[in-house]
């Protein structure tokens, strides 16, 4: 037996004793699809169709925020 063979046919049965273990715990590869299905969304978007539209960190951080930069506060008192 070649070493190409030996490998695939671990693969194989490592796919069969996947398939069976997917089988018996349904739910939970339910619920583990539903919270990788946002995640190959976002990386879909971003590195194969390139419409990703990065956001401005300064202006995304002071909306989360809700605080004015130290600089803009100063400036007004003065």
């Amino acid at each position: 037996m070649t070493l190409g063979f030996i490998i695939k046919v671990i693969f194989e049965v490592l796919m069969v004793l996947l398939i069976v273990y997917g089988i018996f715990n349904e739910e939970k590869l339910i619920a583990f699809e539903d919270e990788l299905y946002p995640v190959l969304k976002f990386c879909v978007h971003k590195y194969i169709l390139k419409d990703y539209k990065p956001a401005h960190r300064k202006a995304t951080l002071r909306v989360i925020s809700g605080k004015k930069s130290v600089k803009t506060e100063t400036k007004g008192v003065a």
